[in-house]
């Protein structure tokens, strides 16, 4: 297992963050989902290699993508999720994962190829979007 910390961001410390480092948000209804470059409602984790932060990454982007974090929104209008709670819950996470690698790693894998798969699909709809837009103004340019 290894050590991280995770910590409310700060944007007049931006640069003064050495080590590799991802940001989670925090507020909204995408809370938890995690990020590369930071907004001013999130929190940022640390640790001290690029395999940590891939594997807590990935950890977190399927946490996101399955609602497990829905459990700790708070907040009528605008959830959000408090520091002191998404602490312990990825900690506990990342030792179930850390404790079942080899499957975590077949997960992520998986959820990588559908990421890509669905990054395609998205490209082809924008695709197939301009050329329907072309055919219709083909059509209407002749009148």
């Amino acid at each position: 297992m290894f050590t991280f910390s995770i910590n409310s961001y700060n944007p007049t410390i931006q640069n003064a963050i050495a080590v590799p480092h991802f940001f989670i948000l925090s507020k909204g209804l995408n809370s938890g989902k995690p990020l590369e470059n930071p907004c001013p409602n999130c929190f940022v984790i640390t640790v001290k290699t690029e395999e940590e932060k891939q594997f807590l990454y990935w950890l977190c982007w399927g946490l996101w993508q399955s609602k497990k974090f829905y459990h700790l929104h708070t907040g009528s209008v605008i959830p959000f999720i408090r520091l002191h709670e998404f602490k312990p819950f990825i900690k506990e996470q990342a030792a179930t994962a850390f404790a079942e690698k080899e499957q975590y790693h077949k997960n992520v894998k998986a959820l990588q190829q559908l990421e890509a798969l669905e990054k395609n699909y998205k490209q082809n709809l924008l695709l197939i979007m301009d050329a329907k837009r072309a055919i219709f103004h083909k059509a209407t340019a002749r009148r």
